[in-house]
């Protein structure tokens, strides 16, 4: 079995219902969105190893996930789908970041072929999405999930505390709203307004911080929070 699960985000029914059944039959696992929103949401809050973006899709379109992508989650490789002829897509999808790209009509071996080269590239990227965060006072490792002081004794992080905790420092000094991390962290889509899930996360987690590591991680008033790594 693969195990690797490809992300197929393409608004025409037919096409991505060929996608799906083409990848399953390959032995991936696959998830599918209709729209560009759909497709952020899934490579928010899923474990996702390739995107294939259509170019052209309602909501966000595959050139504006790429942007995000390469903020949000730039351990994701990706490849665009566009029209045949439309050599301006492919060279403006390379540009944002795109691995590769594939145009339509595509054939099943070009396709799987494309894939397969792409996931064998991306370790090094994925690895570099997961190194090591460090914070005054102690370091975090992603690739065991565990916080450590700069004298090694451990940090007891809960599994949601160390995913707050690895979020911010993975997007230093910018200001993240509630909804933002109730999305990355929780999987939620629900009104922050009705939760104190994140304040009362964060409280606990600078609780067990250093006090110069708990100083960096600010309040923004009706905004949110933000690790200010110069604090």
């Amino acid at each position: 079995m693969n195990e690797r699960c490809i992300l197929v985000a393409e608004d025409d029914d037919s096409i991505r219902r060929a996608l799906s059944d083409m990848l399953t039959a390959a032995d991936y696992a696959v998830l599918t969105a209709e729209d560009g929103r759909r497709a952020l949401e899934l490579l928010l809050t899923r474990e996702v190893d390739l995107a294939l973006l259509d170019v052209n899709m309602p909501e966000l379109s595959g050139f504006q996930l790429l942007k995000i992508m390469g903020k949000e989650c730039p351990g994701i490789p990706s490849i665009i789908l566009t029209a045949h002829g439309e050599e301006r897509e492919r060279v403006k999808g390379l540009e944002l970041g795109a691995d590769d790209y594939v145009v339509k009509p595509f054939s099943t071996a070009e396709l799987l072929a494309r894939i397969a080269a792409v996931l064998r590239r991306s370790p090094e990227r994925q690895r570099a999405a997961g190194a090591t965060l460090h914070f005054p006072g102690g370091q975090l490792d992603p690739a065991t999930r565990s916080a450590t002081r700069t004298d090694g004794s451990p940090i007891p992080l809960s599994e949601k505390e160390f995913d707050l905790f690895r979020y911010l420092l993975s997007h230093p000094n910018r200001v993240i709203s509630q909804a933002e991390l109730l999305l990355r962290v929780w999987g939620l889509s629900t009104n922050p307004g009705k939760t104190r899930t994140v304040p009362v996360t964060l409280t606990r987690l600078k609780e067990k911080l250093t006090p110069a590591a708990a100083a960096c991680i600010e309040n923004v008033r009706a905004r949110g929070y933000k690790w200010n790594e110069h604090a």
